[in-house]
């Protein structure tokens, strides 16, 4: 009787399969659920970080109109034309 290779073929690739994939279960970083709370708190990190900068941002905006607002008020109103008459 003469084997073909295909019974052959057919046991390397259903034994290579199953080796593959106990390699890849023995060296996968996490579980699904796992990394999704890995992302899941990563993610939140980053959105804290991003309020707290937003926040930083609008205060030093409001900042900075209160310190043109002063100014402005404290001068002659911002009309150079009639200082430039006047002078």
């Amino acid at each position: 009787m003469k084997d073909s290779g295909f019974g052959s073929f057919l046991a390397g690739v259903v034994i290579g399969g199953l080796i593959g994939a106990a390699i890849g279960l023995l060296l996968a970083p996490s579980s699904g659920e796992e990394m999704r709370e890995q992302v899941g708190g990563f993610v939140d990190e980053r959105r804290a970080a991003f309020d707290d900068a937003v926040n930083e941002g609008r205060l030093a905006a409001e900042q900075a109109r209160a310190d043109m607002q002063d100014a402005y008020d404290a001068g002659d109103g911002g009309d150079t034309a009639s200082a430039e008459a006047a002078g």
